[in-house]
Parts: structure tokens; sequence; C-alpha cells
């Protein structure tokens, strides 16, 4: 993996035929779980998410399963904790838009692995 400004990295962990990825920057933990499954009555995939409180990587790792889920049609777990201490607004921002492009590189590369 290429390095990042924000040293956001992304690890996968196979599980049978599911995934789980734990995305992480900083001083890595764990702030918010979600896993996404495709619910055969839906006829759709479904996220539950976890989030630990104080922490706000939910709606990141709420997005990152159920986008991973759809496109590799397969349960996805996102185990994320990005932390860095005395950051601005616009330097959060930055890393949230880093964490995506991130996620975008390995999901690109998990598709073509398909």
């Amino acid at each position: 993996m290429n390095a990042t400004k924000w040293g956001i990295r992304i690890q996968e962990v196979s599980a049978g035929r599911d995934i789980l990825l734990l995305l992480t920057g900083g001083e890595a933990h764990i702030g918010a779980v979600a896993t996404a499954y495709f619910n055969e009555e839906d006829m759709d995939v479904q996220v539950r998410t976890v989030d630990l409180p104080g922490h706000r990587e939910d709606e990141l790792a709420e997005y990152m399963a159920k986008t991973a889920a759809k496109a590799l049609g397969c349960t996805v777990t996102v185990a994320a904790g990005i932390h860095y201490d005395g950051i601005s607004k616009e330097q959060i921002l930055d890393i949230v838009a880093e964490a995506k492009q991130v996620f975008e590189g390995y999901l690109k590369a998990a598709v073509n692995k398909i």
C-alpha cells in the first residue's frame, strides 16, 4: 500500500467467504464496527453498526461495509478507529476524504481479484 498524508490504512482479514476490514490511522483503536450482509427477505444489503461513546467513525464504517458488501457479494465487517490529537474540522474532512480514497483503492483491487 502506498503511503498517505495521514497514514490511513486498511487491512483485510479473510473469514472464509466473508471479509473483515480494519481501518486505522494515527493512534489506532476501535471506535465503531459495521457489518453489512445480504438480507434475503428484503433482497438488499443491510447494515448493523455499533459505535463506542465519544467516537465518530460510525458513518465511515457503515459506508465502507455496505459499499464493499454490495461490490464483493459477501458479508463485510469494518472495524474503524482513527485518532489524531488537536486537529481542526478541516483536517478531519481531509482525513475522511483520504480514508475514502484508500478504501476505493482497496475495493477496486478486491473487485479485480474476483
